[in-house]
């Protein structure tokens, strides 16, 4: 069936403008559209292996449809609304609100690293910036007008110009404002709400970049209905096809903060060498949490700089042309469910309301009950991992290469929601939220989930340094320093040692500590004045049981907490 849908998108006739784009300047093929569509979208080419509607990767599908799934409380009464185009799920219009969807700004606006300094794509980033989009703002007027103040035809740091990341970057806006009636869920109006989506990507063929596409999802609550959007979840909404489109698995990596795909075996698209396909938060929403991102000294349940006491803190990368955005008190939320959906089970199938599509972004089946990995037909538990303490709302979050934990077993047709939250959305306050595409494959199946996994270490290491020096230059294996940064354990799992390193821009005294679950104090591993630069240690866990730990360096304002796992 899905081909044919794909056959009738082709030999559709097809108006092509701005309002459409095709992303593809590295391994990645992904048309978009200007109302949070992705992959479906029907874009001709004349190169046929890349023409048409689908995300390829080497000239095959491997997305067939994506967007994302929003809900939450206004005024205690439960909403939801999304881009699900396999779910028939479509709430955004085009523009800004109260804006005419039609407005010819209302497009995909494109901007290149190898454009012309002041080129057209500058000039047209007008219409961007005037719906909302960033820009490098040289002569500090807070308006954009990229003009050559110098007139020496070659940009300066004085001069205006788009916020660009990456070789190449889209913008567009989107907004809520469609009609009840014209929604799936028709008893759900709209919220107010406004999406400012950024996706970009690096011409390089060579991994990690090379096999990555970045979304950023700037949500705006305007305020025209309610001033708070409270118990809010974003979900990444995704119908992979892998080549072949019966026979996929899904799986969920909470360390990575990534639901994912990978094939049953060969495929008939891409033979032998299926790839693997991760959607992986790189930044999640900030959320202020009494009693665990701060101690609330002044008990108003608000944080307040230079009273309370913080215990964690968030931050916002807003790409290589800004500095990053810290928020001490509070923290980047984690990945909180992973979900599939699949047509013919009743409980899992796509939701009809705004309770059904809760239900899921919180990890649970459409009517509401908990899934038992224990008992769930569609997943085995292996390697000797307890069943009934797995939490049921990461479904499949074994690792399907070792074959233990909670593994897909039944390839099917399948859609998947991974989600994050929950967190207020406020009037006037944007909330961006980062995501990665990374696809890639292997000697086989199960080896593209093993290589795609690290890329998305890679990834996540050149996200946290704002898109500058995340990877090391093979001329000069000496980054540089120029913010704080924790690295991910490794081993991870581990048993009994594993390595901890960070990097440090300045001097000062630092902590390293280890907790468990229960955020008791387990060990320290560091408590002293150290220069600025970087380190590593080994934590050694000889002496305590299997189960989940974290490990928090703080130091002055900084406090990064990460996640690992011992397993004996």
């Amino acid at each position: 069936m899905k081909k044919l849908f794909l056959i009738i998108l082709l030999t559709a006739i097809s108006i092509f403008s701005q309002t459409q784009y095709r992303l593809n300047i590295n391994n990645i093929n992904l048309p978009i559209d200007n109302k949070g569509i992705l992959a479906y979208v029907n874009i001709p080419d004349p190169d046929p292996n890349t023409s048409g509607a689908g995300g390829k990767f080497a000239n095959h599908v491997f997305l067939f449809s994506g967007g994302f799934f929003l809900a939450g409380y206004a005024n205690d009464t439960l909403w939801a609304n999304g881009v699900a185009p396999s779910s028939l799920v479509q709430d955004y219009a085009p523009g800004t609100i109260n804006n005419d969807p039609s407005d010819p700004k209302n497009i995909i606006y494109v901007v290149k690293k190898n454009d012309s300094d002041f080129g057209q794509s500058w000039q047209d980033w007008i219409n961007a910036v005037s719906l909302g989009a960033d820009f490098y703002d040289g002569d500090n007027d807070g308006i954009y007008n990229p003009i050559d103040l110098n007139g020496n035809n070659i940009w300066d740091t004085s001069e205006d110009k788009p916020a660009l990341i990456g070789d190449e970057m889209t913008w567009c806006v989107f907004n809520d404002e469609v009609p009840a009636n014209q929604r799936r869920f028709a008893s759900v109006t709209p919220k107010g709400i406004e999406i400012q989506q950024t996706v970009l990507a690096y011409t390089s063929a060579q991994p990690p970049l090379g096999n990555t596409i970045f979304i950023r999802y700037r949500l705006i609550n305007k305020g025209t209905v309610v001033d708070k959007l409270d118990s809010v979840i974003f979900a990444m909404y995704a119908d992979a096809d892998i080549g072949g489109y019966t026979d996929d698995l899904n799986g969920c990596d909470t360390l990575l903060n990534s639901g994912f795909f990978y094939n049953n075996g060969d495929d008939d698209d891409y033979g032998s060498t299926p790839p693997a396909f991760y959607i992986k938060f790189l930044q999640g929403p900030i959320s202020y949490l009494p009693g665990r991102t701060f101690i609330d000294n002044n008990s108003n349940n608000i944080f307040d700089l230079d009273i309370d006491t913080p215990l964690d803190t968030a931050y916002n990368r807003r790409g290589n042309d800004f500095s990053t955005e810290f928020f001490p008190g509070a923290k980047n939320l984690k990945v909180s469910a992973n979900i599939f959906l699949i047509g013919g089970d009743p409980t899992l199938s796509d939701p009809n309301n705004q309770s059904e599509v809760y239900n899921y972004l919180n990890g649970r089946a459409r009517n509401g009950t908990k899934i038992d990995p224990c008992t769930f037909s569609y997943g085995s538990v292996n390697g000797g991992v307890d069943c009934s303490k797995l939490n049921p709302n990461f479904w499949f979050s074994g690792d399907p290469v070792s074959n233990v934990g909670w593994i897909d077993i039944i390839p099917a047709d399948i859609r998947n929601m991974v989600s994050i939250g929950r967190f207020a959305l406020e009037a006037g306050k944007p909330i961006d939220i980062w995501v990665a595409y990374i696809v890639d494959n292997g000697s086989n199946a199960l080896d593209a989930i093993t290589v795609t996994r690290n890329h998305a270490i890679n990834v996540q290491n050149y996200f946290e340094q704002n898109f500058t020096n995340g990877l090391v230059n093979v001329d000069d294996d000496t980054p540089i320093l120029n913010e704080f940064k924790l690295n991910q354990n490794y081993p991870n799992p581990f048993n009994p040692s594993t390595k901890i390193s960070w990097q440090s821009p300045v001097s000062g005294h630092q902590t390293l500590k280890i907790y468990d679950v229960l955020g008791n104090e387990v060990a320290t591993l560091v408590n002293e004045f150290r220069n600025a630069g970087s380190y590593e240690i080994e934590f050694n866990a000889s002496k305590l049981s299997s189960g989940i730990y974290f490990y928090r360096l703080s130091a002055g304002s900084y406090v990064q907490t990460k996640k690992m796992l011992l397993i004996k």
